[in-house]
Order: C-alpha cells, then structure tokens, then sequence
C-alpha cells in the first residue's frame, strides 16, 4: 500500500531544503555514465538515470579512513576514536543498492559492532527510486531477488507515471518514522486513492513482466551447487584469463573485506591507525607471515570470490552477497562474467 502521491517537482524542492541540513549524495551524469556523488546543488542530480558506475558503498565505507589516534607518552600510550557523524542523505538509490546497504548494515553490526560504519549509517537518510525495467544490459537483479527492496530505505519512490517532459509521479512508501516525518512535516504531495492504488498494482505488474531471469534455476539452490563443483575445472580454465588487479572487488557493492595499517609522524610517538579497503583477488590477499599464500594462483581467488557471493554470505547472514548488479562484469578487463560461471556449472552438474 502507497503512503503518499508525490510530483517531481515536489520532491526535488523538499531534496533541495534537505540540502540545508545534509550533505545531498546521488546520481551525477558525467559524459555518458552516472556516478554516486556529492552535489552543491539538487539541480546537478539526475533522478531519471538508468546505472551508476560505482554504488554508493563509499559514502558508508569509505575506500581509506582514519579509525584512532594514538599518541605515545613517558608510562602511558593514548588513543582517541576518529568518527564521521556529517548528517548525508542519498538520493535516488536503486533496489540493488539498497540490498547491497542492507547486507553491509548486518555485517557492520553483528559480532563486533564496527562503529565507524554504524556511526555513518546512523547519520545517512537514503531515498531510494525503484526501476521500472532493467537498467541496463547484463543485469541479474531479479535472479538475486534484489530487484525490490522491502527495507533499507527512507522513503521509496515508485516512477508510476510520466508525461514525456521529465515530469514524473510518484507513489511513495515510507520505510522510516524519520522518512514518513520528513514528508508530512513539509506537507508535501497527497494522500493516495484507490485509483492510485489500482494504478500502482498495474505498475507492479508492468515491472514483473519487464524483467527476465538470466539464470535458469533458482539461486537458492545455489549454495548446493557451488558445493558440488569445488573441484570443478572451469576456475582453472576461467582464471587463466584473470589478471588478478581486483577491479571486481572494488566495483562490487557488497564487498567489505579491508586491510588495517599505522601511519607514524616524524617524531615516530603519534600516529593514525588506518583501514583500506582489500580485495580477495589481489594476489598478496591471502599472504601471511613467512610468505605462506593460501590462495596464490588466480584459480582459487577466483573460486573464492563466487562462493562468497553465491554461498558463504547467504549462509552467514541469510541474504545473497551478490545484488545482481553486474558491476564486477562490467569492470572485468577479461570479460569474466558471473552468470556464465553460474550456469556453466548447472550444466556440469
């Protein structure tokens, strides 16, 4: 059920009053292709665009952070907590992003709290913008399951009408009692009628039928297949086109894995205590005192990389590691591709 009607028009002024108390972060168009970025201004935001390079994984989790400072003294060593609480908002998020935030909010915050993470989290308001239709050739969003987002949100934003002119509504959910505040304390848009909500139901079936499976069995299963093709020959015959530079990792929304450094000053007694993001198919990932390397040749980075994905964060958190947003394919300079590995293992199987 829709929560409110919403124009364009309306949103992009409330975005705009937002900007007065957040810093705004959305979809940017540079040349022929969008990038998450920090705007000065709602007007710079494209909230029509289709794909993203990059997801805004970088605005929670930054590529290099400062965690603490530490300062030595005579019979006493000093820290201090270094936290980013800048209050942002992301505008226009797609589901698959939204999926991707969701998986990271589980991982930042079970076992060992990461309070780096939550801190920005906790100051993030994100108004998320569905996809009526796949965005772009190559992606398997709705093998995943993350071509709609149930939570992660704000406020959601459903494109259900247009007029041809760049003017568009809106049928809004509301995911937060800070969304729902957001848009009654400005009084903006209406209440939603039940021609609304017929017209939202005929959206939900146009949206279905504009998506098609590019894997044929369900990614449930996908666990069980990965574990019977461990010793499948298509890592060693894929890998040999790997040039193990870990542009997959970077492009990826859900990859969190990070390598931890100090950073000493001249004096040699203070310091920063610094993170930065890893990647599992750099080939110095698995490297660890003595020069043992557990996984060095490309083959088994490889085959780590899909069972995190396809297996091992399903099991750990109970959603998918990978949103199906085919950035990883799209980065990859051999052209390695996830679904063709996926159903090149069904038919081995």
């Amino acid at each position: 059920m829709l929560d409110r009607i919403v124009e364009k028009n309306e949103l992009v002024e409330l975005i705009d009053e937002l900007s007065r108390e957040r810093t705004i972060i959305g979809p940017v168009p540079r040349e022929d292709r969008y990038f998450y970025e920090e705007v000065r201004s709602v007007r710079e935001l494209d909230l029509d665009f289709d794909y993203c390079v990059y997801g805004p994984r970088a605005f929670l989790f930054p590529p290099t952070e400062t965690l603490f400072q530490f300062q030595t003294q005579p019979g006493a060593f000093k820290t201090s907590a270094v936290l980013e609480d800048r209050p942002q908002a992301f505008i226009g998020v797609h589901p698959c992003d939204l999926n991707a935030i969701r998986l990271l909010d589980r991982v930042f915050s079970r076992d060992h709290r990461d309070e780096h993470y939550l801190t920005r989290r906790a100051a993030t308001m994100i108004v998320g913008i569905d996809c009526p239709s796949e965005c772009t050739e190559g992606v398997f969003c709705t093998d995943m399951k993350s071509n709609s987002a149930e939570e992660g949100f704000d406020v959601m934003c459903y494109p259900m009408s247009g007029d041809g002119n760049g003017q568009v509504t809106y049928g809004v959910m509301f995911g937060t009692k800070a969304g729902r505040e957001w848009l009654l304390y400005n009084q903006v848009g209406r209440a939603p009628t039940v021609e609304d909500e017929r017209a939202f139901k005929q959206y939900q079936q146009k949206k279905a039928a504009a998506f098609s499976p590019k894997i044929p069995y369900d990614v449930e299963t996908l666990p069980e297949l990965l574990d019977r093709s461990y010793d499948s020959l298509l890592w060693e015959a894929t890998a040999r086109r790997c040039y193990s530079c870990g542009s997959c990792n970077l492009s990826c929304p859900t990859c969190y894995c990070f390598n931890v450094f100090d950073e000493l000053d001249l004096t040699l007694a203070a310091g920063e205590r610094k993170r930065e993001w890893d990647g599992c198919q750099l080939s110095t990932f698995a490297l660890v005192a003595g020069e043992h390397n557990f996984r060095s040749k490309p083959a088994s980075r490889l085959r780590h990389r899909i069972y995190r994905k396809g297996k091992w964060v399903r099991e750990r958190e109970g959603i998918s590691g990978c949103v199906g947003c085919a950035r990883c394919d799209r980065a990859c300079t051999a052209k390695i591709n996830s679904v063709e590995i996926y159903n090149q293992l069904a038919e081995e199987a």
